[in-house]
């Protein structure tokens, strides 16, 4: 590594659910959906390391360049998986996301524990075993936070 390269580790645990927490995310969406999101995270500078969610939201474990602020990358993966959604399925020509989201940077120790809990979506919310705190915020809608 060159001495002025920055050598950075931001990992994000990202969510971000759709509008008026509709649920419209069944299993064709997400199988076109989520190699939507990684092939957008990958345009906008960043990698999606793991995925996972319900029919009203999605969770995603995410790497983002340090060139790149966290909002940019989270609206337009957002704006692009949206749109790709409405031009390929008639019946989702209204779909969008809420305009919020959640953003939690990970440390080394809250990496592992948060890989499988987004790769568990199904199961946790199959057995409402989720974040509760978190998924409580998401049914209010998100706010912008200082």
């Amino acid at each position: 590594m060159e001495p002025d390269m920055p050598f950075t580790r931001f990992r994000f645990h990202i969510v971000f659910a759709t509008k008026g927490r509709a649920k419209w995310i069944d299993a064709e969406i997400e199988e076109f959906l989520y190699p939507v999101l990684i092939s957008s995270a990958a345009r906008n500078d960043g990698k999606i390391i793991t995925l996972g969610g319900v029919e009203d939201h999605v969770h995603l474990i995410a790497a983002i360049k340090p060139k790149v602020a966290p909002s940019h990358f989270i609206d337009r993966t957002k704006s692009e998986s949206s749109g790709a959604i409405r031009r390929n399925f008639r019946r989702r020509r209204n779909f969008k996301w809420q305009v919020g989201f959640g953003a939690f940077t990970l440390s080394a120790l809250d990496y592992q524990d948060a890989v499988r809990y987004v790769e568990k979506q199904k199961e946790h919310h199959r057995r409402g075993i989720t974040w509760s705190v978190f998924e409580e915020i998401m049914e209010e809608g998100f706010e912008e936070a200082a």
